[in-house]
């Protein structure tokens, strides 16, 4: 782990700049390890025995002989002392933390009785800087070069006196090369990509793990829809820390009897996929089915019309020279035309299998060689009135229009399924200046169905 000295971030140990600074953690980044477990202290040694004291022994200590027998008799080993002490009191005091190099200096002496030596004397700390020489009352001084070099007397457990040396100067850190951008290394789902090396972050960071640019506008990974969607139906929900539930007491029932209901669905549709793979009937119906509510759909929102024709006809009356199966012959240079003294006429269509009509067209008049005098000579109908063998009905007012001028019949919407034949009543008629020579003239009746 790094922590960010500026922010105290924790980062990975992979990551290049701080997730909430955006600081270079090679600079401003410490990498701290995992606290380790604390080795069991060991176990304290035995306490030696005390050092049996004699009977003349504890005499000697009572009566002050030993004290005066420590002492030196020659007046030229009596004077270090205070050099010494003088020396060490001057010294700065030693760190608690580290115990002070012990060391003691020995001065030659010119004339010593060599019963009389004193002890050593107990040692001292040895001061931050060298220490001059002491020097002795009565005593000459040795030469600089006959001097022997001082003995440093250390305790076996104490560490090495060493002369203090100069530290050389702090210098700045130069900032490192420019590393060739490689390859991202993670792109987990959530994770926020940045938008300037492609590496995948966590959302909870600010700046690029790898480049350190911000990731206000970064995007974030998304899930595919059946990866969420599987996830979300089968997945196991996880609880943030601290989570606890609004409703205490009884189990949730309704969210049990969902989850069943949900399970038992993907059931049925997995059934059904592997019999509609499988079973050869089952699937003939499936498609089937499925084109029959697809044409049906299409049919109501983009339907495609095409021409159905009939194949008889009759009618109350006709005269001479235009009989009712004109009225269905495709031309329109022909028509049937009723007796002028029919008070209701009407025409019949019949097909030849039943079939769901959904517009039907009307040539209105009488047509010939000179197709606007005759159109003007004979009534052309006005209101119509149609029955078709299901039982319904429907009414309709048509336009005065030539279909010689018009180029094109009137068509109009009906929707009647499964019929047989339809009859078309004329209520009324647009009549001629003149005496009519028939009751109601019509050149041509045409039909389309949906497709």
């Amino acid at each position: 782990m790094i922590v960010c000295k500026q922010c105290g971030h924790h980062n990975e140990d992979n990551d290049t700049f701080c997730g909430s600074c955006g600081k270079f953690l090679e600079w401003t980044g410490e990498r701290v390890a995992v606290a380790q477990p604390e080795p069991e202290p060991p176990a304290p040694e035995p306490e030696p025995e005390p050092a049996h004291v004699g009977l003349i022994d504890r005499v000697k200590h009572a009566v002050g002989i030993e004290e005066s027998a420590s002492q030196p008799t020659a007046p030229t080993q009596a004077a270090p002392a205070p050099v010494v002490a003088s020396a060490a009191a001057a010294a700065p005091p030693a760190e608690p933390s580290a115990p002070a190099p012990q060391v003691v200096w020995t001065v030659p002496v010119t004339s010593a009785a060599p019963s009389a030596a004193a002890p050593p004397a107990p040692p001292v700390a040895a001061p931050a800087a060298p220490v001059a020489a002491p020097v002795l009352t009565g005593v000459a001084a040795p030469a600089a070069s006959a001097a022997p070099p001082a003995v440093s007397v250390v305790q076996p457990d104490e560490p090495m006196s060493r002369r203090p040396t100069s530290v050389a100067p702090t210098v700045a850190r130069p900032r490192p090369a420019a590393r060739t951008m490689e390859a991202p290394t993670r792109r987990h789902p959530g994770d926020l990509i940045c938008g300037q090396c492609g590496e995948g972050n966590d959302p909870t960071r600010h700046f690029c793990r790898r480049c350190g640019s911000s990731l206000d506008e970064a995007i974030a990974i998304r899930l595919p829809w059946y990866r969420r969607f599987f996830n979300k139906v089968f997945g196991v929900r996880t609880r943030e820390a601290g989570w606890r539930p609004h409703r205490v007491g009884p189990p949730n029932v309704l969210g049990i009897v969902w989850r069943i209901v949900r399970l038992a669905i993907v059931a049925v549709i997995a059934v059904a996929l592997l019999a509609f793979l499988l079973v050869p009937s089952f699937h003939n119906a499936v498609v089937n089915r499925v084109t029959s509510t697809v044409t049906t759909v299409r049919k109501a929102f983009f339907p495609h019309y095409s021409a159905v024709y009939a194949t008889g006809a009759a009618a109350s009356t006709s005269i001479a020279g235009h009989l009712p199966n004109l009225a269905i012959d495709t031309h329109t240079n022909t028509y049937w035309a009723a007796r002028a003294g029919d008070a209701g006429p009407f025409l019949k269509l019949t097909f030849h299998d039943p079939v769901d009509l959904a517009q039907i067209g009307f040539d209105s008049g009488a047509a010939g060689t000179t197709p606007v005098d005759d159109y003007l000579a004979q009534p052309r109908p006005h209101q119509v009135h149609l029955v078709f063998s299901n039982g319904t009905t429907l009414d309709l007012t048509l336009k005065d229009e030539d279909p010689k001028v018009a180029k094109n019949a009137q068509f109009y919407a009906i929707d009647a399924k499964q019929v047989s034949f339809v009859e078309i009543h004329f209520m009324s008629v647009y009549a001629p200046a003149g005496a009519s020579p028939s009751s109601v003239a019509i050149a041509e009746v045409e039909f389309k169905v949906k497709d």
